[in-house]
């Protein structure tokens, strides 16, 4: 059976270290794992599901993939379904920055003894940039897809140590991404959907705003100023 995946799997996919074992925390019908087995990207995989419903209906589809002699289905929260180091790429996708932050934050220990953590979050990048300049891991890769929407992905290296923390600015447009936005189309497409967004939000906060308002909209073209500039 010819495995195909949408493009913002493929972008995570494309990221996992080869050749070695993964896991793919909150995998959604196993699909990227079942992939990355089914194409030799590599040799072995985890799917970690919490609740009942999901992980059921992830066995199912590995099975229906003739895959579980590959890849196991654990049911439990988060990284508790690894042991330490057993997977060289921890992939958490799907979900949202915050939901993220707390599985990494669970056990430091753990996180930091896997080589790679592929992040893919729906929502609060600047939460898990956050996280990873506060803990002084090394944000290895930022990349963006457009599949339907856009998509980032953050690539962590928990085991390698960055001093430098990031500023407000790289919190929130990412200090990789703001590199490529002069070399890379779909970064500035990105990027300029995210400018239209605040344009339209400042739009609509009356023009003689005060207070909490004023405060706000001030926020607000404070971003515009900072995509702008990004963007010249």
């Amino acid at each position: 059976m010819v495995m195909r995946i949408s493009s913002r799997l493929m972008s995570i996919a494309d990221l996992v270290i080869a050749g070695e074992p993964v896991a793919d925390i909150g995998s959604d019908h196993a699909l990227l794992a079942c992939y990355l087995v089914d194409e030799g990207r590599c040799p072995r995989a985890i799917c970690g599901e919490l609740g009942e419903g999901p992980y059921r209906r992830t066995f199912e589809a590995v099975c229906k993939y003739g895959l579980d002699h590959l890849i196991e289905v654990r049911q439990g929260n988060g990284l508790e379904v690894l042991a330490v180091g057993e997977v060289a790429t921890v992939v958490l996708a799907g979900m949202g920055g915050n939901t993220i932050v707390s599985i990494l934050n669970a056990s430091p220990p753990k996180t930091q003894s896997f080589n790679r953590l592929v992040l893919q979050p729906m929502n609060a990048l600047v939460e898990v940039r956050r996280l990873a300049s506060s803990k002084g891991w090394s944000i290895e890769k930022e990349t963006v897809v457009k599949d339907g929407d856009y998509y980032v992905n953050l690539v962590l290296n928990p085991r390698c140590r960055q001093d430098n923390k990031l500023s407000e600015t790289e919190l929130r447009w990412g200090p990789l991404l703001m590199q490529d936005a002069q070399k890379e189309p779909v970064v500035r497409d990105y990027y300029r959907f995210q400018l239209d967004k605040l344009e339209r939000i400042i739009a609509g906060i009356p023009k003689h705003s005060t207070g909490r308002s004023l405060r706000r909209k001030q926020e607000y073209e404070k971003r515009k100023k900072e995509l702008e500039e990004v963007l010249k």
